[in-house]
């Protein structure tokens, strides 16, 4: 029990939830250690030799070498030694028991009990998915039927048994209570938990569901042991009306997680070190299979990703295939790793090779109108007509026309022409907004001559011309827009304009317009 609990110093140790404890820790060297042997291995005033061409030359090659990120990852992946089917299955035991363990310590937390209850009866009422919070065999049928139908009856003991325990926990920590009732509900609670894990574990709640609670956990430890530190301080300082939020703070969050911060402390340290054995020996199982990721990697080259990315996405696969690993099964991890890092892979070049996204049922049919193409060109020695890979394909012209208009990979406008990189694709294509030089010459040369033509009318004739054909700012007026520029009415205005017009249709003003006719 700790010394700062201003509320449980008079319970005995023997009354809480404990936690087993006794971890090994790793040692290392001191800082002082690794001083004096980097120390060692420089003196100082000795002579160094310039390095000769031949060393330099190797140094290059290093250099050159660590630049390469592909070359150095399977330098790196191949010192990693093969797994046995012996450490195969002793590496899938140790995932299988680290798991266990840090679900069960995890879920003995009425805080994060609570919250796998509520997920659970979210899923129980269809507001989340069954199949990606509960695990279950894909190829279980009958598996998933039977938690379906134990999943109501769960959780109706589960939710009474939490309703219990926080009344048993208020009477542990409540002096109110004599120390052999605070005793029994202590005992009360322990059994309870042990159940409640039992009655969870029967559902299959993810254990990714339940991953990040313990980051919850850690926080509300580190909480309370801040409180804790701030009680005795002001406890010290003799600052009653600041102790007494503290306590009130301390009192509040013990009552959220219901439990004591000694026990809190024990549980989130097993946890930290359970879990960390869990990744550890995850890890060791998917460093072993890193060559299988590469070997499937290189299947799928040339396809619109890069082999680093191809081979990460392996390996996300292959992170996948550790945890849904069965080894009682009989058969060896590759065995069935592959289909999982083949299906992220394949997924990945689908959803990521292509500049505009296809959808993946797209994609398949894709694969299969272009098979049927390449199958008719060796049959008929040439290439198939629409209607012909249409029919073969079984589909409709249309829809084979669409598959092959989108099986064409667009083209960037910024890749370079040929082997120089001064001018780009982009540069080759004509602007359809811009103007091309010799219509913009022509259309210089034809308000020349239109000018010339205008200025053989007198003003009136030639400015109501402008006017009403939008020669000056492009819109064109009214006759009686006109008119009251002029202040005459509108039918003199029209008489001026057909004059105008009459003018300009004689041979001598006409033939200076006649080139540019279309």
């Amino acid at each position: 029990m700790s010394k700062y609990d201003p509320l449980l110093d008079d319970f005995e140790e023997d009354s809480e939830v404990t936690v087993s404890s006794g971890f090994k820790k790793n040692t290392g060297k001191s800082d002082g250690e690794n001083q004096k042997a980097s120390a060692s291995k420089t003196v100082p005033g000795e002579d160094t030799k310039e390095p000769n061409d031949d060393e330099l030359e190797e140094v290059e090659e290093q250099e050159s070498w660590s630049d390469d990120p592909v070359r150095m990852y399977l330098t790196q992946m191949g010192e990693i030694p093969l797994l046995t089917r012996v450490e195969e299955i002793r590496l899938a035991k140790r995932i299988e028991d680290t798991r266990r363990d840090f679900r069960a310590k995890l879920l003995e937390s009425d805080y994060v009990f609570q919250m796998a209850f509520k997920i659970l009866r979210r899923v129980h009422l269809g507001e989340l998915p069954f199949d990606r919070t509960v695990q279950v065999s894909v190829t279980d049928r009958l598996e998933k039927e039977q938690i379906m139908g134990r999943m109501p009856g769960n959780l109706d003991v589960v939710e009474t048994l939490l309703r219990q325990n926080k009344r048993d926990f208020r009477v542990a920590v409540s002096k109110s209570f004599s120390k052999s009732e605070r005793r029994e509900a202590w005992k009360n609670l322990g059994r309870r938990r042990r159940r409640c894990v039992r009655l969870v574990e029967e559902l299959g709640l993810r254990t990714q569901r339940i991953e990040p609670m313990i980051n919850t956990l850690n926080d509300f430890s580190e909480c309370i042991d801040k409180l804790l530190a701030d009680i005795q301080e002001a406890k010290e300082s003799k600052d009653h009306h600041r102790k007494r939020d503290l306590l009130s703070q301390y009192r509040n969050i013990m009552l959220a997680i219901q439990e004591t911060p000694t026990s809190l402390r024990n549980r989130v340290k097993y946890l930290n070190t359970v879990y960390a054995e869990y990744q550890q020996a995850k890890r060791e199982l998917s460093e072993g299979n890193l060559r299988l990721v590469v070997s499937i990697a290189k299947k799928y080259r040339n396809r619109g990703l890069s082999f680093l990315d191809l081979i990460q996405e392996g390996n996300a696969g292959l992170m996948r295939a550790v945890d849904k690993f069965e080894y009682r099964r009989g058969f060896k991890f590759c065995t069935y790793a592959t289909w999982w890092i083949r299906q992220a892979i394949t997924r990945a070049v689908a959803d990521q090779s292509r500049t505009i996204r296809i959808p993946v049922h797209m994609v398949e049919t894709m694969s299969r109108v272009r098979n049927v193409s390449r199958q008719l060109v060796q049959e008929l020695g040439r290439e198939p007509t629409l209607e012909e890979t249409a029919r073969r394909a079984e589909t409709t012209v249309e829809e084979a026309r669409r598959v092959l208009a989108m099986s064409r990979y667009p083209i960037s406008l910024d890749r370079p022409v040929g082997n120089s990189e001064d001018s780009q694709f982009g540069d080759l294509l004509p602007d359809g907004d811009a103007e091309s030089p010799a219509s913009g010459a022509s259309q210089e040369m034809l308000r020349d001559r239109i000018g010339r033509v205008l200025k053989t009318l007198s003003y009136r004739e030639r400015e109501i011309i402008k006017l009403r054909y939008g020669l000056g700012d492009g819109y064109s007026y009214t006759l009686e827009e006109v008119g009251h520029i002029f202040k005459v009415t509108r039918e003199r205005i029209r008489q001026i304009e057909a004059k105008a017009v009459r003018k300009l249709q004689q041979p001598s003003r006409s033939q200076e317009l006649v080139g540019f006719l279309d």
